[in-house]
């Protein structure tokens, strides 16, 4: 059996100790979080103009070869692309569901009994797994774990408050 560590603390004043170094070192984090937060959030908002004027730039585009490609669909009728140095036009056929209200059209598929049209999403309710007797939970092969955790808190606040 492996043997266990001893700590590296002797008494509770050294815990007490370390408790505020702990709560200091948090502050630290908080504050160095923060920053790198500001600075994201800037970088953000600067590359998210720049790329906002290059997607205006890009819809305009396709806007354009949209609507030439329109008003010369008759290129199309036999071949449904053209090929161009710098890239490829083509026309294909595609398909898509419109839904415009789900839930009376989920109503009308059970109706017809079309539930193989219906996707149902299912989980386990935890809290309610909780409330289960022990034989249940042995019949459905869960079992609750229960520990006994150590909540190691510092005062940030009283910490910050000292350290000013």
């Amino acid at each position: 059996m492996a043997k266990k560590k001893e700590s590296i603390f002797r008494n509770w004043e050294e815990i007490d100790d370390n408790l505020k170094k702990l709560g200091q070192l948090k502050i630290e984090k908080s504050k160095l979080e923060g920053e790198l937060t500001i600075k994201i959030n800037g970088l953000k908002d600067e590359y998210s103009t720049k790329c906002n004027i290059i997607s205006n730039e890009i819809k305009a585009i396709e806007k354009e070869i949209s609507r030439f490609c329109e008003q010369n669909k008759d290129v199309f009728f036999n071949k449904r692309s053209k090929k161009l140095n710098f890239g490829l036009i083509a026309y294909r056929i595609s398909e898509k569901v419109v839904i415009p209200c789900v839930s009376s059209t989920i109503k009308a598929l059970k109706a017809l009994n079309y539930d193989f049209c219906i996707r149902i999403k299912e989980e386990i309710e935890k809290e309610e797994v909780k409330k289960l007797d022990s034989n249940i939970l042995a019949k459905i092969g869960v079992k609750i774990d229960k520990e006994d955790k150590l909540s190691i808190e510092p005062d940030i606040i009283e910490i910050a408050a000292s350290a000013q």
